[in-house]
């Protein structure tokens, strides 16, 4: 199937459609749940103001993001790297200064 050139809303429910491809397409104000995007490529995208919740983000690559204002709650961060740095040992830092009456 394909849609070219359209303003239409979609209504996708237990739908397959692994390896479709989405090009040049305003998807804002879109929900999605219970989606599989694993093995997923997301470029040049604007997902401000958006909300992930109960996601599997395991093995997740981020480059060139700008994640400003971004709020992480109830997070499994274990493993994770922020530019080369374990955060696992920035957030045991941050608690030893804290503790030292560092800010």
């Amino acid at each position: 199937m394909e849609l070219h050139d359209r303003r239409d809303v979609l209504d996708v429910r237990s739908a397959i459609v692994s390896n479709s491809t989405f090009d040049d397409v305003n998807m804002s104000n879109t929900r999605f749940h219970n989606v599989n995007l694993s093995v997923s490529t997301i470029l040049r995208a604007n997902l401000s103001n958006a909300k992930v919740e109960d996601a599997n983000l395991s093995n997740a690559h981020f480059t060139n993001v700008n994640m400003s204002n971004v709020k992480i709650e109830n997070a499994e961060v274990a493993g994770m790297m922020i530019n080369g740095i374990s955060l696992g040992d920035l957030l045991k830092a941050y608690e030893t200064a804290k503790t030292a009456g560092g800010n």
